[in-house]
């Protein structure tokens, strides 16, 4: 006969079997939520929780215009800063049917000419130069968020370079058309930035693109470099690892999630257009100058033997390293109307490239002179030709060579970290077939004509004038600008409480996805609640049944045993 089972061995086998199946359940509840949640929101975009920044960049050989788009939230690497979704222009989408584009340029091009700077009393050309680029910004931002979206005029150097009073009026004349668009609006936005304002959002600019400011970048490194070079001047920041006792230039910067000490430099007059400038300048104090009909000819060894142009030099009687600093008043106006003759040199080229990077006052550059440049320790004054970044940069030093370094660097087809030494073979070879008509680097005159001494004059300032020919140097990426910096910086107030709007990412993704009307989510929940009200054993009271007194025992059957006969 067989022996039964063991009631206390039945109870654990059922118990298993029942926590098994508890489990399972769960699992299942938890898969099935899963699943409305992700059918109801697979359709749901960043844009819904993304926000916009518009800069103008008013520079001197242009203004120009960029729209950033961000998203707010804790994605993995940059839980403190926002999330840069989208950057305009976007020179895939934006050339092909724009007026605005330039095709002259490489970086930037979105653009009206010439630079605000010019247009001093001109109320009506200043609305000429922004109304389009206002209008074009328009167009990409939503209709619904114009007005949650801050717009911000900066101005740079070339509107440094004007007088107190001038300045003054040309912002009037831009706060006047930036208030009739439909973007957020506020005085202090519409303002010219310092040198050291416009190099340190450079360098933000950089440095986020590149990933410095994530939480995950390694602890220990420095940020990258920057050397940054425009039309009228040239910015350059670099992370220092101890005290320069150079309190002007020296900021604090707690960007990000970590305290950076760095130093940034502005130099007015090391711009390609300017250091151009420059070159005549020293040409016409070293030239004997021919007169045809009242203009000037001055030959210029960077230029091809065909170029002949008619050139005003602005800024040349403003330069100070050259000649005497009081010229008379015929010797500026045969400064600035020149007729440029070319005259094609690569070495008398190069020479006055060096000479023009360490803005020294002749053309004729000695070894010597070269060679003490970079024993300085700091840079102590335009005209000392003198700024040894190499004595003040973090050990694990790199570079990023930006904007007018990359366009230049660009049209040598040379690898990101290409040498000086093939930077400076490369461009020798390019100008030889330009001199010769064998080539054509550019379809623009201006570009085109200079391209021989910006190649000499870009390899010069990073080797001479700033002494970094031994350093780590990357030329690029060409889509960075200041501006992303200054979107950054001065609209901080937009993501600055960054729990406040990680709440608001999350109330307003949940309220896009439709919960209540999802049926697998309806179905997901109504099994949750039966499965909750089987795990607690709640009794539901049946109709007609009246309710157990509390206490008192639920009613059982018992079969009756009957006495056997």
């Amino acid at each position: 006969m067989e022996a039964p089972k063991s009631p206390s061995k039945h109870k654990r086998f059922t118990t298993k079997h029942k926590l098994l199946f508890k489990i399972t359940a769960v699992i299942f509840i938890l898969i099935l939520l899963f699943l409305g949640f992700y059918l109801e929101s697979h359709n749901w975009k960043p844009n819904s929780t993304s926000y916009y920044t518009v800069v103008i960049d008013c520079g001197s050989t242009g203004t120009r215009v960029n729209v950033y788009e961000w998203m707010l939230g804790g994605v993995v690497g940059k839980k403190n800063l926002p999330i840069l979704l989208h950057s305009y222009p976007d020179n895939n989408a934006t050339k092909k049917n724009n007026s605005l584009w330039k095709n002259s340029c490489q970086y930037h091009c979105m653009q009206t000419e010439p630079g605000l700077d010019k247009l001093v009393n001109d109320s009506l050309r200043v609305r000429r130069a922004l109304e389009p680029l206002i209008m074009w910004a328009e167009s990409l931002v939503p209709r619904k968020m114009h007005g949650d979206t801050p717009i911000f005029v900066l101005a740079t150097a070339g509107m440094r370079r004007i007088q107190r009073d001038d300045v003054f009026r040309v912002l009037e004349d831009v706060e006047a058309v930036a208030k009739d668009h439909s973007f957020m609006f506020d005085k202090r936005w519409i303002r010219v930035l310092s040198g050291r304002e416009e190099a340190y959002y450079g360098w933000v600019a950089l440095n986020y693109k590149m990933g410095s400011f994530d939480d995950d970048y390694h602890r220990g490194s420095s940020t990258l470099g920057l050397v940054d070079l425009g039309g009228s001047s040239l910015q350059i920041v670099v992370e220092i690892d101890r005290d320069t006792g150079d309190d002007v230039n020296a900021i604090r910067s707690e960007f990000g999630s970590i305290e950076h000490r760095i130093v940034a430099y502005s130099l007015p007059s090391f711009g390609l257009n300017e250091a151009f400038d420059r070159t005549v300048a020293m040409l016409r104090n070293n030239q004997r100058v021919e007169s045809t009909r009242g203009v000037s000819e001055l030959r210029h060894p960077c230029l091809m033997s065909t170029f002949v142009q008619n050139y005003t030099c602005n800024s040349c009687s403003g330069f100070h390293a050259v000649g005497t600093k009081n010229h008379s008043q015929s010797q500026k106006t045969e400064l600035r109307s020149l007729s440029l003759v070319g005259n094609p040199d690569w070495e008398q080229c190069r020479e006055i490239a060096v000479a023009a990077a360490m803005n020294l006052s002749d053309s004729q550059v000695s070894h010597q002179a070269v060679g003490a440049n970079c024993e300085a320790s700091l840079f102590s004054g335009i005209g000392t030709g003198a700024l040894n970044l190499t004595a003040v940069a973090h050990p694990m030093k790199r570079f990023h060579a930006l904007s007018g370094f990359f366009f230049v660097y660009n049209k040598l087809n040379l690898s990101p970290r290409a040498n000086l030494t093939t930077i400076l073979e490369s461009g020798k070879q390019i100008c030889s077939n330009l001199w010769a008509g064998l080539s054509n680097i550019s379809d623009h005159p201006k570009y085109a004509g200079q391209f021989c001494f910006r190649v000499a004059y870009m390899a010069s300032l990073i080797e001479h004038g700033l002494c970094l020919g031994d350093v780590e140097m990357e030329f690029g990426p060409g889509d960075v600008s200041w501006t992303l910096g200054a979107a950054l910086v001065e609209g901080k107030f937009q993501w600055l409480n960054i729990a406040s709007h990680k709440s608001q990412t999350i109330y307003s993704a949940l309220k896009n996805v439709k919960v209540m009307s999802s049926p697998t989510t309806l179905f997901a929940v109504l099994l949750f609640l039966l499965f909750v009200v089987y795990c607690t054993q709640i009794k539901l009271p049946m109709p007609g049944r009246r309710a157990s007194a509390p206490g008192s025992s639920l009613p059982s059957h018992t079969h009756t045993r009957h006495r056997a006969n």
